[in-house]
C-alpha cells in the first residue's frame, strides 16, 4: 500500500452492482472510488458526506442518476463499502437505515 492511500474493500453488494456496469459507467465509479482511496477521511462534500456514527456516503453520478455507496473506515486504513443505492428522496432514509444495519453487522463480524 502506498503511504497516504487507503485500501478500499468492496462488499458483495457493491461488487455485484459494479460488475453490472457498462464501461462508461464503470469509469465514473472508478473515479469516485479512486478519490476515496486517495483522500480517505479527508474526502468531503460534494464527494462524500458523513451520515453519523462513522457511516459515510460516497456521492457521484453514474448510470445517469445520483448514486451512493455507503461505507465506513476501519482501524487498518481500510474503507469498507457496504451498500449502494440510487439517490431518491423517497428512499433515502430507508437506504441509510439499511446501510447502518449492514455496518453494525460488518463490525460484529470483524470484531471492531
Amino acid at each position: 500500500m502506498t503511504a497516504g492511500r487507503w485500501t478500499v474493500e468492496i462488499s458483495d453488494e457493491v461488487g455485484h452492482w459494479y460488475a453490472s456496469l457498462k464501461d462508461t459507467d464503470r469509469a465514473y465509479a472508478d473515479a469516485a472510488l479512486e478519490r476515496l482511496r486517495d483522500r480517505g477521511p479527508g474526502l468531503r462534500m460534494p464527494h462524500s458526506r458523513p451520515l453519523g456514527d462513522g457511516l459515510h456516503e460516497l456521492r457521484f453520478t453514474c448510470e445517469r442518476v445520483a448514486r451512493r455507496i455507503a461505507y465506513y473506515f476501519d482501524a487498518e486504513r481500510k474503507v469498507i463499502t457496504l451498500t449502494t443505492f440510487r439517490k431518491q428522496r423517497q428512499n433515502e432514509r430507508a437506504e441509510v437505515a439499511r446501510a447502518r444495519r449492514t455496518m453494525e453487522e460488518a463490525r460484529k463480524v470483524r470484531g471492531t
